[in-house]
């Protein structure tokens, strides 16, 4: 029994090691686009395609901070679902529901619209892959609430 112990570790090691490989080779290929090199990739140079992939990781950020903001309103307003941020809360409960989303949102959105503005600076591979987690971590974010606003 103990080498089925002992097995049954090993196996979940040994996915838990390749996981863990198949995320830094993730890693290695965005910070392909900061080494410089003199090849270009299907005839874009990687300078400009980092300069590509982070402009759209921040405008599909900015895309979803929008969604979040009318699926939470729709999920407040037609009682759906409860609110959980208590600065939002806070302030609905001061300036409106609506009013308190678009203010809130508004402020998010100029902030990446700074981040839009100076992308040029994002000069290292974690700034993208920062980027990459914070779109993904808000795609889930506005799809769970879409879930709780839908009932499914």
């Amino acid at each position: 029994m103990k080498t089925d112990t002992r097995r049954s570790g090993k196996i979940s090691g040994y996915f838990l090691i390749n996981y863990i490989n198949d995320l830094v080779l993730s890693l290695r290929c965005l910070c392909l686009c900061t080494r410089p090199s003199h090849a270009t990739i299907r005839g874009i140079d990687p300078a400009q395609l980092k300069y590509l992939i982070n402009s759209s990781l921040i405008l599909l950020f900015g895309l979803l901070h929008t969604a979040d903001g009318i699926v939470t309103y729709f999920g407040l307003k037609f009682n759906y679902a409860t609110e959980v941020n208590p600065v939002l809360l806070f302030f609905a409960g001061t300036m409106g529901l609506g009013l308190a989303i678009f203010a809130l949102k508004l402020l998010c959105v100029e902030f990446i619209a700074l981040l839009y503005v100076t992308r040029r600076n994002i000069g290292s591979c974690w700034g993208t892959a920062t980027l990459f987690s914070a779109d993904a971590f808000y795609s889930w974010v506005v799809s769970n609430n879409i879930f709780l606003v839908l009932g499914v």
